[in-house]
């Protein structure tokens, strides 16, 4: 065969890899869509049945996605590096179970199920973020739904009524906001998606009635967070705007962007102004809660008293009440900080893990924001780490992460926010990889 005939070979077979990825991208990514927002809109999957869907659904994407990688197409698995600190966490979750050393093995073979189902949904994501025609599909769809949500759950809460969609009862006397039993958990996702419609009515993709478009959008989501009176939901608003505020000073010098960003500031306080009361502003401003100091003392000491692999994955609200040194007639289920709850049921060894998570996904992750605003692929990445971070910034306040819905929504963004590099733009495969020598 001539060197001809193998270059030729060779661009065939590429355009042959090429043209499977351009086939099941898109229904790889509009099936993973319809998991995650299937999640949000069950309640944000809390319950068992809703819980279980979400699992099963994340299991056979997985397993779609790695057979037709291996069997069909061939195409090359993508790497993540967040592939490793998840793997060791889910070391120190298999050493629980196997050897019993946790507290209630049932329930920590429950949530392991979960976090097998969340590291599903990273891996099916990593493999889908190649493209700029993924990722700008990806932006659009994230940032529509954020924004039908948000403006779903303020019609929900300006009618008055105390039902989710106007029709079930949530049966326990809470306030609920939007699909949510907890205002909180809705913050926590909005956290996530408010930065899609900031990034993008801030760049230079959109113009003319879409940027207005992508501001109302931003608007909406930002405003609903501060509606639901959650003051972890605020602090890590106000974070998100901070962190793209000098992210986007840097990457871009001119005053434009802090112009479109004071803009944008004081449309979402009139937003406020219209959809607020008294009540909105006092409450954000009473900060006098002991029941979390309360919880967190008394958590420190179940982690003093295992502090090497902890209580066991998902144990807390079991481990508890024998540690608990307040009355109340409220069930304690979480320790109201991710980070605490994480330390108290894997110790020492997952909570490394975790900080192991957070920094790869930062050193990955925020490497480089040149192209931010010129291409969806830039826009998409920095969108998934600021709203990464607002979300991680919450968790020190609140337990969003122990929602599956939010949960798995945290997880596909790390995917994004790290797989979507100028590094993995660079190893896109390409038509033609060497100039044709002559045929001798």
């Amino acid at each position: 065969m001539t060197v001809l005939e193998r270059a030729s070979t060779e661009i065939r077979g590429q355009r042959t890899v090429i043209e499977a990825k351009r086939l099941y991208s898109p229904v790889y990514l509009i099936s993973l869509c319809l998991v995650l927002i299937f999640g949000v809109l069950a309640f944000g999957a809390v319950e068992i049945w809703a819980n279980s869907f979400l699992e099963i659904g994340a299991a056979m994407l997985f397993t779609a996605m790695v057979i037709h990688k291996i069997c069909i197409s061939e195409l090359p698995v993508r790497w993540n590096p967040l592939y490793p600190p998840m793997l060791g966490f889910a070391a120190v979750a298999a050493t629980q179970a196997v050897f019993n050393l946790t507290a209630y093995r049932y329930a920590t073979l429950l949530v392991c199920l979960q976090y097998v189902a969340y590291g599903a949904l990273l891996f099916v994501a990593t493999q889908i973020a190649g493209d700029a025609g993924s990722a700008k599909n990806s932006f659009l769809t994230f940032a529509s739904f954020g924004s039908a949500v948000a403006l779903f759950a303020i019609c929900q809460y300006l009618s008055g009524t105390p039902n989710f969609y106007w029709l079930r009862s949530p049966g326990n006397g809470n306030l609920i906001f939007g699909p949510y039993f907890n205002r909180n958990h809705y913050a926590g996702l909005m956290e996530m998606l408010t930065p899609l419609g900031l990034v993008l009515s801030l760049s230079r993709l959109v113009h003319g009635g879409q940027r207005i478009l992508a501001a109302f959008a931003a608007i909406i989501m930002a405003g609903s967070i501060v509606v639901t009176l959650s003051r972890g939901g605020v602090i890590s608003l106000v974070a998100e705007l901070l962190i793209l505020f000098w992210i986007t000073s840097r990457a871009q010098k001119g005053s434009l962007i802090r112009n479109r960003m004071l803009l944008l500031v004081v449309l979402t306080l009139a937003f406020l102004a219209f959809v607020g009361s008294s009540t909105t502003w006092s409450h954000l401003g009473d900060l006098q809660e002991s029941f979390r100091w309360d919880v967190l003392k008394d958590s420190l000491r179940m982690f003093a008293h295992k502090p090497i692999l902890g209580w066991g994955l998902g144990t807390f609200e079991t481990v508890y009440p024998a540690y608990r040194s307040f009355y109340t007639t409220l069930y304690v289920n979480a320790a109201h900080n991710d980070y605490l709850q994480v330390l108290v049921e894997t110790g020492i060894l997952g909570f490394a893990c975790v900080l192991w998570f957070i920094s790869v996904l930062y050193r990955t992750g925020a490497k480089d924001f040149r192209h931010w605003n010129q291409s969806w692929r830039g826009a998409l990445q920095l969108s998934a780490l600021i709203g990464c971070t607002g979300f991680l910034v919450h968790s020190a306040l609140d337990f969003s992460l122990q929602v599956p819905g939010n949960a798995a929504f945290f997880y596909v963004f790390c995917a994004l926010a790290t797989s979507l590099t100028s590094n993995a733009e660079r190893s896109t495969p390409s038509f033609v990889t060497a100039p044709l020598r002559k045929a001798s």
